[in-house]
């Protein structure tokens, strides 16, 4: 009954393919990393020749001034757009400036309170923004040329990674694994140094704690051709990065491996390898698991559910799901528990080393009172089936 295994190794390989083009994030990365802060914007220096680029929308001349979509420019330029409902105004945020714009009205206003004249009116047409050219080569010292239609021409290449959580701003150095933050509107500063090497095909992700504290996640497929997968959380407070955690995966297959869980009861998740940590927003450690030690398995490992008597791990070579009592520290591999003698036999038999090797397939689906829920789809008939695990007064 087992299944025909070429059949599964293709549909792998296919699926992993597709995985990788998903993952691409195409931005060269540049030479120079930015100051903490600075009040004129330095002229273009991120690529000796000028890239030829084409936008969503074509760029037209009005009274004289050409005019470009701001939102489609904008994000070859490494700048952040987003509203300020408060003032009514369009904030553009790069890492040496930071303007404000209005529809209707010719200029740009500064963080620092200065005035750029743009030579003509921000303009809303069909949705979308267009402003002059002026706006990229007087505040952020990059020219633009237009080479007609959707078709343009800027002397810069993308460096950085970007994100946001409400109005905190983030940008990654794919170089130097720099981090900048800062709020919507006003120059970015400093935040910190991630320990990272060889970004290539990198995303990142940000949340907000509290008033003064933010988790970043960075996600990075590295390699030739592209077998390690590595996750950082970092903890920022204040504008500092105070804590961060990494994860190696080495191997391609992240095929039923999910997020880490973010937090609980206020304390942020940061599993480090095979160190799980619960942190406090202000950097102190509240709770420390060494999941080698508990488990028995030197892996790594990511965190699936944080609960005040439980926690919820899985081992990436392996793929299977555990159970740890906070209280006791015993450990239970869950699949033994809940699978019939044959399905474990299967799962046992196949090698972990294959790149479709499936994990124990068990999903936790929630608990009440002291029953956790489990969905599972069996590997030979490919029936889902819902498992209950009951969780005695003291476990274990």
């Amino acid at each position: 009954m087992i299944r025909n295994r070429v059949f599964r190794m293709t549909s792998a390989l296919a699926a992993v393919s597709s995985l990788v083009l998903l993952l691409y994030v195409p931005a060269p990365a540049g030479a120079a990393s930015a100051p903490s802060s600075a009040s004129n914007a330095p002229a273009a220096q991120s690529a000796a020749i000028a890239n030829e680029i084409t936008l969503e929308h074509s760029g037209f001349r009005e009274n004289g001034t050409l005019y470009i979509s701001l939102r489609d420019l904008s994000s070859y330029l490494d700048l952040q757009l987003l509203w300020n409902p408060d003032k009514e105004s369009l904030e553009v945020t790069g890492l040496y400036q930071a303007v404000s714009l209005k529809s209707g009205q010719a200029e740009a206003y500064t963080a620092s309170g200065g005035v750029i004249t743009l030579g003509g009116e921000t303009l809303v047409r069909g949705g979308v923004t267009y402003v002059s050219d002026k706006l990229f080569s007087k505040a952020f010292g990059i020219p633009v040329s237009w080479r007609g239609g959707s078709t343009f021409s800027i002397p810069y290449a993308s460096r950085y990674v970007l994100t946001r959580a409400d109005r905190q701003l983030f940008w990654l150095n794919r170089e130097y694994a720099v981090l900048y933050s800062g709020r919507s509107g006003m120059v970015p500063r400093y935040a910190g140094a991630v320990q990272a090497h060889d970004l290539d095909w990198v995303s990142m992700s940000a949340r907000r704690i509290n008033d003064g504290s933010y988790a970043v996640d960075i996600h990075n497929v590295s390699g030739e051709p592209h077998l390690s997968n590595t996750r950082w959380r970092l903890l920022i407070t204040e504008g500092s990065v105070i804590r961060q955690a990494v994860t190696h995966y080495w191997n391609p297959r992240m095929y039923g491996l999910k997020e880490d869980v973010f937090a609980f009861q206020g304390n942020l998740v940061m599993m480090g390898g095979t160190t799980l940590r619960l942190v406090n927003p202000d950097g102190h450690i509240y709770k420390t698991y060494n999941l080698a030690d508990i488990t028995g398995i030197d892996d790594a490992y990511a965190v699936e559910a944080v609960d005040t008597d439980f926690l919820l791990v899985r081992t990436f070579q392996k793929g299977t799901l555990i159970l740890i009592d906070r209280r006791t520290g015993h450990s239970v591999t869950l699949y033994r528990e809940l699978l019939s003698a044959e399905d474990q036999a299967w799962l046992e038999a196949y090698p972990d080393t294959e790149i479709d090797y499936p994990g124990d397939g068990l999903s936790y689906a929630g608990r009440e009172g002291d029953a956790l829920s489990f969905e599972w789809t069996s590997f030979v008939k490919e029936q889902k089936v819902h498992f209950t695990y009951n969780l005695p007064p003291f476990i274990f």
